[in-house]
């Protein structure tokens, strides 16, 4: 499998925040309007894209955040780029239901949000950015960044472009997205600001946030490229819309897929993102899928959950770990699963309680298990390989 640099990368996360206050352990979780069904979640500040007010055409926040997203990322603007967006449904925006139930019986009144259906989200991005490549829309639930990543990597690989921007977002923080998650039993209903606790044994739910991101990948030389992404893994196991098989093989296929071609990754990763929602299942299924990978090895691994610090923002959270890996690569500082004060007995396991780590190595690997079963592994590297 061929290494192909990242020139760039960018997020907008919850809080605003940023890899170093990510390092320094630092939250965005705040308590939400009473309107919502549940007490606290992670949001962007309201000066980070504010709502657009054209009445005659509303831009559905999540296109909103990929923009910004876009507007962050470097890239040359004189190269021939792909585009593959990762947005899941823009149906749950509130002003979307409002229009549809306005417009019962007058399909007019949907004219205002015709911007939130078929490819128009994809146009917006592409057009914005200047794209005139290849272009596709990605949603596979918790996993969409990661797998528009994998997409790029592979149009990459077959040579249909040279470079390719990934973007993944997603705002579901609103009353109605919330409301649908806390219905299926996810979500954390503590009124704590420590809720979100991935890999504690009080750990009840995920915290929901929202956010965007951006990569740039390129098969051409980038000899200050700060990264590669060199391998990757997929897997599915389809047997329920949130929970988590039994069997932990299908997980660790996709992990292994993706190292396949480090010789020992006990000792050669220096980090591993977690996928780290906090819900019972989803660790306790993570905790076993690094035991087996790991083997003897596993206590000299890092490995953390982002979560803990901006919530689960679902389709985007994949990519904007993705970033935080490239980042600890770069700069050797593993950021620590905030809130974990009393982990999961005689697991083995470094999940970097509440204080950063420094580490090394020329590995990272980033891991998205998500919703339906979707199953996807990044290998990042210093250097290609």
């Amino acid at each position: 499998m061929t290494s192909f640099a990242v020139p760039s990368h960018a997020i907008v996360a919850p809080g605003d925040l940023d890899y170093p206050d990510f390092v320094a352990g630092r939250s965005a979780v705040v308590r939400l309007p009473e309107t919502f069904p549940v007490r606290v979640g992670a949001p962007l500040p309201e000066d980070v894209c504010p709502p657009h007010a054209n009445a005659e055409l509303i831009m559905p926040r999540g296109v909103a955040l990929a923009l910004e997203a876009c507007d962050r990322l470097e890239y040359d603007p004189d190269a021939h780029y792909g585009l593959v967006l990762a947005l899941p449904t823009l149906r749950a925006e509130p002003e979307f239901v409002e229009r549809s139930l306005d417009a019962v019986g007058d399909p007019s009144g949907l004219i205002p949000v015709r911007s939130f259906f078929g490819e128009a989200p994809l146009a917006e991005v592409a057009e914005h950015l200047g794209v005139d490549g290849p272009r596709v829309r990605v949603d596979t639930a918790c996993a969409s960044g990661s797998d528009a990543l994998i997409f790029a990597h592979q149009w990459l690989e077959a040579g249909a472009v040279e470079d390719v921007i990934v973007v993944a977002s997603t705002a579901m923080l609103n009353p109605l997205g919330v409301a649908g998650f806390n219905n299926l039993g996810t979500l954390s209903r503590d009124d704590d600001l420590r809720a979100s606790r991935p890999f504690d044994l009080a750990r009840n739910g995920f915290v929901m946030g929202e956010g965007a991101a951006g990569m740039w990948l390129s098969s051409r030389s980038h000899t200050s490229a700060p990264g590669y992404l060199s391998g990757y893994g997929q897997s599915m196991n389809a047997t329920h819309m949130t929970g988590v098989p039994e069997d932990i093989g299908v997980m660790l296929r996709a992990c292994r897929s993706a190292l396949a071609r480090v010789p020992n990754p006990g000792k050669d990763l220096a980090y591993i993102s977690a996928h780290g929602t906090a819900t019972r299942a989803n660790d306790a299924a993570e905790i076993r899928v690094y035991r087996e990978l790991l083997g003897e090895d596993r206590a000299g691994v890092a490995i953390s959950s982002l979560k803990s610090m901006i919530g689960h923002c679902l389709g985007a959270s994949s990519l904007i770990e993705a970033c935080v890996c490239l980042d600890i690569l770069i700069n050797g500082q593993a950021t620590p699963t905030i809130n974990l004060e009393v982990p999961e007995p005689n697991s083995g396991l470094d999940f970097v309680p509440n204080k950063a780590k420094e580490v090394s190595g020329d590995f990272v690997l980033s891991n998205a298990f998500g919703f339906g079963g979707h199953n996807s592994s990044l290998l990042f590297s210093r250097g290609q390989f």
